[in-house]
């Protein structure tokens, strides 16, 4: 397994910068579809990032990658005010195992690295589908004290508990897994020929 240098981690840092920039204009637009658009927000940013994904899985495609950039990701929101300990702890975990299916090895299939993406925004989605299924008051109260309403917090727990849970999580890793392949289409032009470049 090779290791990260500091070129990758610049990389990454680089690619994680413009990942939240689609993340922050992703997240605004799916903002008219109200609490379920909030619920599936991390799919509907994969679908514009499946390209910076699979860019990074052909350009540093080593472990740690996914947790890197989600960490990076994760202290950025928390510097904005959202940061919230089971988010993180969902969304590192989703990065983990992200990096396990698609950084253990060199260029792996268009396939992992779209479950990759996957299970890494569906780890970002269960930061508030876990928190809702499972300890739910604590949950609405945390965050209505931080400014949310009782109505809006109460809506969007109807999106990420039940039936509807299951649903956000299929829908997010569904359009991540899309986001990835846009992406292998848009990118394996560029990718033959630098194959060809380098065997030249």
């Amino acid at each position: 397994m090779k290791r990260l240098k500091i070129k990758d981690i610049v990389m990454i840092a680089l690619l994680s910068a413009l990942y939240m920039i689609f993340y922050m204009i992703s997240g605004t637009a799916v903002m008219i579809f109200g609490a379920f658009g909030h619920a599936i927000s991390p799919g509907v940013c994969a679908i514009f990032t499946g390209t910076i994904m699979y860019f990074m899985s052909r350009k540093v495609g080593k472990f740690g990658q996914f947790l890197i950039m989600q960490a990076i990701c994760m202290i950025l929101f928390s510097i904005m005010g959202a940061g919230y300990l089971p988010w993180f702890i969902t969304s590192m975990l989703g990065a983990l195992i992200a990096d396990l299916i698609a950084s253990i090895s060199d260029k792996p299939s268009v396939l992992r690295v779209a479950a990759a993406s996957g299970v890494f925004h569906v780890g970002q989605a269960f930061g508030s589908i876990i928190p809702s299924m499972f300890f739910m008051e604590s949950y609405r109260e945390e965050w209505i004290s931080r400014g949310q309403t009782p109505e809006a917090m109460d809506e969007m727990i109807s999106y990420t508990t039940g039936f509807m849970g299951i649903v956000s999580t299929a829908v997010v890793f569904l359009l991540a897994v899309v986001g990835v392949y846009i992406g292998y289409f848009i990118l394996r032009k560029h990718f033959e020929h630098a194959t060809v470049r380098n065997v030249a």
